[in-house]
């Protein structure tokens, strides 16, 4: 499996481009740096940048509370057709993250919250409402025992376009 992010200059750009986000309020489906963001277009904003997803691509809007009511998650779908296109693969073993790697984590009934890895350690980035962006680790408590899914960006992919 040949990762996207296994150059150094990919890291950093992924890490530089986090840290721009970084303290930019949580807005439902916005997507403005500085201004408000969710955590499914802050995922794309940074995929976009770093050259992962093309700059064309239309994240999905997430109703806010699709997990309180629903068990099937919408993040879910969009992501098993990425990794159908082999753009993404399927990371099972959680303690073995990537930088780069995305964290999807359940919030209610179903996978609901996203966020970017930024370290092997499990340094992430994600928008939550209240503190916006921000930067946490894997190994808290509060996320790791809502870890459901990780993806992990793919640099060649079959009938892929990058």
């Amino acid at each position: 499996m040949n990762t996207y992010f296994t150059s150094q200059s990919r890291r950093q750009l992924l890490a530089d481009e986090a840290e721009k986000w970084r303290g930019t309020p949580f807005m439902p489906n916005g997507c403005i740096k500085g201004a408000g963001v969710s955590c499914q277009k802050l995922v794309g904003a940074l995929y976009i940048a770093t050259g992962v997803w093309p700059e064309d691509l239309k994240v999905p809007d997430g109703p806010m509370g699709w997990s309180n009511a629903h068990e099937d998650s919408l993040i879910t779908a969009v992501m098993e057709g990425e990794v159908k296109a082999g753009r993404f693969a399927d990371v099972s073993d959680f303690s073995e993250v990537m930088p780069g790697d995305l964290v999807g984590f359940k919030l209610g009934g179903c996978l609901h919250h996203l966020g970017v890895t930024l370290t092997t350690s499990g340094m992430f980035v994600h928008c939550i409402r209240g503190p916006g962006v921000m930067f946490s680790e894997l190994r808290d408590a509060t996320y790791l025992k809502r870890i459901e899914k990780i993806w992990r960006p793919l640099e060649c992919q079959p009938g892929g376009s990058r």
